[in-house]
């Protein structure tokens, strides 16, 4: 039986990561049932309970050196594993990974990843360096894979594909744990129902104040209103700001502990999604629900693009006006958006199962 180990950014409460690894796991069984999987994580007994997969330290260089000489490959991903503004560690990091594993002779495959932004020198000599050196490349949107033939990676293939939770089943998501975590929050559960899902970036503020506004409005509209943290503690600071902002009453936070799972049943519930986070929007686009984006870096404006549907702007320059009228346009028109939605979701979907594609066939050469 072959064997699969992933490294990426796993076991840090993010729930976008996290329906990243479920996605890259149910693909990957999908395609070969028998396939034995293992993944590196900073908390491995919660990730080995939540995925039902084997799971180590990702920070225990024995542990990984031991891994990957049991291993017939090393997959990296999906994610933006390839940029230096959380650190400049981060490349090293991963890196190196892929350092060892092909001084064990192991094939590397790069899944579904992101790119950047990469900012200081050095990240680029590495990444030229060691890039070239990986069997298969795939990227989750075009310019990701421009990004990497900028910084040199010309040796490697290179295919275009989607993100892993596109390929999620909405059918496989089951209804009533969302139903039970929102039992009893709004007054009035019958009406229509959005999620916001916000983060915070730098210093920045007065995009709070303008998504606040949005909120107030879609209750003036007769929706109830949820903030959805994607990933905790941290996002969940911001959603309260927010709401802190909005004149109307009867918005809620969800801020009970909850797996991705979780996540993914109470989004099932909703009929509309304003997102920052990119996995609040990629898990709207496979469950087939309208969702407007708001950027805060280039991958939330490539998928949004690709997904064909709206982009409210950079939160530097979210504008209050022009933001409640892009909302107006597109709620008053919410049967011809689903439409767009499930469209684009199927073909993101088809798009997104190929990396498994690619992985199965450098197992086999």
């Amino acid at each position: 039986m072959s064997r699969i180990l992933i490294s990426g950014y796993y076991g840090f409460n993010n729930a976008g990561d996290d329906v990243v690894l479920y996605g890259i796991i149910s693909s990957l069984t999908r395609e070969q049932p028998n396939i034995s999987l293992a993944v590196l994580s900073n908390q491995p007994d919660r990730t080995a309970e939540l995925f039902g997969i084997e799971a180590y330290d990702r920070w225990s260089f024995g542990t990984i050196v031991r891994e990957l000489s049991r291993s017939d490959m090393l997959v990296m991903g999906g994610g933006t594993l390839m940029q230096d503004v959380t650190s400049p560690r981060s490349v090293l990091y991963y890196l190196g990974i892929v350092t060892i594993a092909k001084l064990l002779r192991k094939p590397v495959v790069f899944y579904a990843q992101g790119f950047g932004p990469i900012l200081k020198s050095l990240s680029r000599q590495v990444i030229k360096r060691v890039v070239n050196r990986v069997d298969v490349i795939t990227v989750r949107d075009y310019e990701s894979g421009e990004d990497f033939k900028a910084c040199g990676v010309k040796k490697a293939p290179i295919h275009v594909t989607a993100d892993p939770a596109l390929t999620i089943s909405p059918d496989d998501i089951p209804d009533a744990r969302g139903k039970e975590l929102l039992q009893g929050m709004f007054a009035d559960p019958a009406k229509p129902l959005v999620a916001i899902s916000v983060r915070d970036w730098k210093q920045e503020q007065a995009f709070k104040r303008t998504i606040a506004k949005a909120a107030d409005w879609f209750v003036l509209r007769g929706w109830n209103v949820l903030f959805l943290p994607m990933h905790v503690p941290s996002d969940l600071a911001p959603s309260k700001e927010i709401m802190a902002q909005m004149t109307q009453t009867g918005a809620r936070l969800l801020d009970a502990p909850v797996t991705f799972h979780d996540i993914m049943s109470v989004l099932k519930q909703c009929d509309y999604v304003v997102g920052m986070r990119l996995h609040s929007l990629i898990l709207a686009c496979m469950l087939r629900i309208p969702f407007i984006g708001i950027s805060y870096d280039p991958k939330i404006d490539r998928f949004v693009e690709r997904a064909g549907m709206p982009n409210a702007g950079h939160i530097t320059k979210l504008d209050e006006t022009q933001l409640l009228a892009l909302l107006a346009e597109k709620i008053d028109k919410l049967d011809a958006e689903i439409e767009v939605v499930t469209a684009h979701s199927r073909t993101l979907a088809v798009e997104a199962a190929k990396s498994s594609e690619l992985v199965l066939q450098a197992l086999r050469k």
